[in-house]
């Protein structure tokens, strides 16, 4: 029988050979379909990340346990013992901001519940119209809020599943949208190498309810009106993690992505971490569409605060403008919340 772990250079090589290949046979995986399909949905905020460890991994986050699981994968909440306070920012420029925060705590050894609001606001827009393009005086502000409500439990030593609730708010101007969503997750690991593999329906939801009221500068003036738009944009996903290089005080994970989103083309992303003794992580990752972009990256290291374990990370993610954003976040842990 082949002794596999004899042989550490051929395990390297293939590592290597993975991540080489990737790039030249994308396209052929994930042609240029969906494209047609962008623009139809609402609430796409949420499929932005906003923690920095799914952020550096360029959104291979779904097998990753350091991730946000509200934010990600409501399995992660049981499968990676996430109990604490966990917020994180995303700078998108001039006065928008992109923020996260969640607060979840274990009510017994195998489930842990959790709150989250994931919230986007503009800052002051002009009002434009197409007879007064210079401007009509007012300012508006668009803000988006979604508030989650989470549980997850962990059924056996391997297998984990969580479910999260969310109710979300779109407001600019006079326009309001409601919506209702649900993030059903789904986490599983092996023995062998924290082999771990995920699966996840994120955002699914109904159409959203748009309101307009008050004096609206429209050539039909309406006191209330309300109109069916489109849903959330629902994410089918499936991921995986393996840990190839386990030394004492170096460890390097890889993991891999397949995104399916209901209004836009298929996409995959691949990453890799290097740990240095469990308290530094370096992140590199490569999110793949049909068009190329720019790899994610980032750091983050563990530290206390008042006794209670600290965790702060960075990361920079491409945007469509062709610069980076830049992601922060932290998590703390009260010892007292731990069982």
């Amino acid at each position: 029988m082949y002794d596999w772990n004899s042989n550490v250079m051929v395990k390297r090589i293939l590592l290597f050979l993975a991540f080489a290949i990737t790039p030249f046979c994308h396209a052929q995986i994930l042609p240029n379909y969906g494209e047609e399909r962008a623009g139809l949905s609402s609430f796409t905020y949420l499929k932005s990340p906003v923690d920095p460890w799914s952020a550096g991994l360029g959104g291979t986050a779904l097998a990753n346990t350091s991730s946000y699981g509200l934010a990600t994968n409501p399995a992660l909440l049981s499968a990676g013992s996430q109990q604490g306070i966990f917020s994180g920012s995303r700078m998108l420029g001039g006065s928008i901001g992109h923020d996260f925060f969640s607060v979840s705590k274990a009510r017994n050894p195998n489930q842990v519940v959790g709150i989250s609001l994931n919230s986007l606001t503009s800052g002051g827009i002009v009002e434009r119209t197409v007879w007064q393009p210079e401007g009509t005086g007012r300012i508006i502000n668009g803000s988006l809020h979604c508030l989650g409500l989470g549980v997850s439990q962990r059924f056996s030593d391997y297998f984990n599943a969580g479910v999260q609730l969310k109710y979300g708010q779109e407001q600019l101007g006079a326009f309001t949208a409601h919506s209702v969503a649900l993030d059903l997750g789904f986490h599983y690991e092996l023995d062998y190498r924290e082999l771990s593999f995920a699966a996840a329906i994120l955002n699914f939801g109904p159409s959203t309810s748009v309101m307009q009221s008050g004096n609206l500068p429209t050539a039909v003036n309406t006191d209330t009106t309300a109109s069916s738009v489109a849903a959330p944009p629902q994410v089918f996903a499936m991921g995986m993690r393996f840990n190839p290089i386990d030394k004492a005080e170096h460890n390097v994970y890889t993991s891999f992505q397949l995104n399916h989103p209901s209004d836009n083309n298929e996409n995959y992303s691949v990453a890799a971490e290097y740990w240095y003794k469990e308290i530094i992580e370096v992140q590199l990752g490569y999110r793949m569409v049909s068009r190329w972009g720019a790899p994610s990256f980032g750091f983050s290291t563990k530290t206390q605060l008042g006794g209670w374990p600290m965790k702060i990370g960075v990361s920079a993610i491409p945007s469509p403008a062709g610069n980076y954003q830049t992601v922060i976040g932290l998590t703390i842990t009260p010892l007292n919340w731990l069982l």
